[in-house]
């Protein structure tokens, strides 16, 4: 039986044709609303819709693959039965398999991330008595920090049992204590926003989808805006906005163009198209408007 044979009738039904159309649909309307909306939180959920969208058309378009030519004995010879039964199928397997898939890698992503991370060890006092004023102001008392060894001027939050912040040891001799407290504020504002869950979730994903264009630009392009959303979340709380401004400058200075150091693990980017983090230029003049209000 030839691919044509095999795949033609099912994917060129209507029910078939009707479920992708849809979920094309749904992953266009909510990208239109990111690009088009000017507040933060809708944009911050129409990816959210956009990046689940998408990742349920991949398990549906897989299941429909896998059940195509597990069942072909049988449509074979009733073509009509065997598009509905495998239609149905798919369309639960997406809908079942996302959920428990979701869930498995919200536990499993960020214990990973841990993991990576060599010689994890406890701040100084006054870091940690620094760290507990502010996570406790903004609403995230239960935080946990730990300090990395090596020489990249990286700080990051993971949401495991205990939402944590990981801040090399570089910064502590590169910032000084309100940039510190900026810095670790920024971190804090992910896990209060609920961001560390989110983009361990869509970059799971699009380690397991590394072909699919969606999941790459909602991965992009939700990265920017919640590094944005952090930015003004911990001006807010700490009123220390060019603080903030200051130490995103010192970082970038320090890491200069080393790929290693202006990694996924950073609280900056690349700077380039792809970069998950908005233009340092851009973050810093926003922040320095907000310190003028």
């Amino acid at each position: 039986m030839s691919l044509v044979s095999l795949y033609g009738p099912y994917f060129t039904s209507l029910p078939t044709l009707s479920a992708i159309i849809l979920f094309l649909f749904s992953i266009a309307t909510t990208y239109l609303t990111f690009s088009r909306s000017q507040s933060a939180r809708t944009r911050s959920w129409s990816l959210g819709a956009t990046f689940v969208s998408a990742v349920f058309m991949w398990i549906f378009i897989s299941a429909s693959l896998i059940l195509c030519a597990a069942f072909a004995r049988e449509y074979q010879f009733e073509l009509a039965e065997g598009v509905r039964e495998v239609f149905g199928d798919s369309i639960l397997i997406a809908i079942v398999g996302g959920i428990p898939l979701t869930l498995v890698l919200r536990q499993a992503a960020p214990k990973i991330v841990l993991r990576r991370m060599k010689n994890l060890h406890e701040p100084p006092a006054e870091l940690l008595q620094s760290f507990e004023t502010v996570s406790s102001k903004m609403g995230v008392p239960s935080s946990h920090l730990l300090l990395a060894n090596g020489g990249a001027p990286i700080c990051f939050a993971v949401d495991t049992d205990v939402p944590t912040v990981v801040m090399s040891e570089r910064l502590l001799t590169l910032l000084d204590k309100d940039e510190l407290e900026a810095v670790l504020a920024h971190e804090l504002a992910h896990i209060r926003n609920s961001d560390t869950a989110l983009k361990a979730l869509v970059t799971a994903y699009r380690t397991a989808l590394p072909m699919d264009p969606i999941i790459r630009v909602v991965e992009n392009a939700f990265h920017k805006v919640r590094e944005s959303v952090a930015d003004e979340t911990a001006a807010k709380f700490t009123k220390k906005p060019l603080s903030l401004a200051s130490a995103l400058l010192k970082i970038h200075d320090s890491a200069g163009s080393d790929p290693a150091s202006l990694g996924a693990y950073s609280i900056l980017g690349t700077g380039s198209p792809t970069s998950r983090h908005p233009p340092i230029k851009e973050r810093i003049e926003r922040l320095i408007r907000l310190g003028n209000e």
